[in-house]
């Protein structure tokens, strides 16, 4: 059965980010394609790292983005479900989007039904490979204390150290021989994770992350696919479940 509407998969935008050349037509070329499918959408998943770095003051909210934020509050209004998970770049989401835009925030991964099948859908960094040390500083991240002591440092010092450090670690990340092996090791995990998963939640039709940037639309069983959703920095891809098929597009 086809459906009227779709629903639309994408992640991994990190807006205002500062490691490629030109963010700002980056950012315009994303909100042509949300103009393009707001007609035809029923909801759009945001598979984390939306932004390369926010966090919400109780009076003051990241500068920028001005131009994605007005699209998906339209979109919201015309009555597309806006569904948004933190990455582990945007963990610092409140209540800003919710009670500005209508979009539902995830933080932790969710399963649901969406058009007649069961999906598993996350940001990537949750389940599979997390060293200590990554474990360590989500925990950290996550500690309402630690909230509270970061948000006592005036934005203009939190906002400078944030962006440098999300430079350097992009910086280093994206050695070939580091990106390639710890890309590799992720997905190995994930897919691992989906496989254990499927023993005891058979009914799961799609795993889906992002995180990894790349590409992935791989079997796990002959009803379930693994599928990793690239990024909006260099692949621009995204995925669209119609009820009946899952298609892969760039833009």
């Amino acid at each position: 059965m086809t459906y009227p509407k779709k629903i639309y998969f994408a992640s991994d935008m990190h807006l205002g980010n500062r490691y490629i050349d030109e963010p700002l037509v980056a950012e315009k070329r994303l909100v042509a394609w949300l103009d393009g499918i707001k007609n035809d959408a029923q909801a759009v998943y945001f598979l984390g790292d939306v932004f390369d770095y926010w966090y919400e003051y109780k009076y003051v909210v990241p500068r920028g983005y001005v131009r994605f934020l007005g699209k998906i509050a339209e979109l919201s209004d015309m009555g597309v479900e806006i569904h948004i998970f933190i990455g582990n770049h945007d963990i610092w989401m409140f209540d800003y989007l919710p009670s500005e835009i209508g979009a539902i925030i995830h933080r932790e991964p969710l399963e649901v039904d969406l058009l007649g099948k069961r999906f598993f859908l996350g940001h990537g960094d949750e389940v599979g490979y997390r060293p200590i040390s990554y474990r360590l500083m989500q925990s950290i991240f996550r500690s309402r204390f630690c909230q509270f002591l970061y948000s006592s440092v005036h934005p203009r010092w939190t906002f400078a150290f944030a962006h440098r450090w999300s430079l350097s670690s992009r910086k280093k990340g994206l050695l070939p021989e580091r990106l390639k092996a710890s890309q590799s090791r992720h997905l190995e995990s994930l897919e691992s994770f989906a496989k254990t998963y499927l023993e005891s939640h058979p009914d799961v039709s799609f795993f889906m992350f992002g995180h990894l940037h790349i590409i992935v639309d791989q079997p796990l069983s002959p009803t379930s696919r693994l599928i990793i959703t690239g990024d909006w920095m260099y692949h621009y891809s995204y995925f669209v479940w119609d009820g009946e098929t899952m298609e892969l597009y760039t833009n």
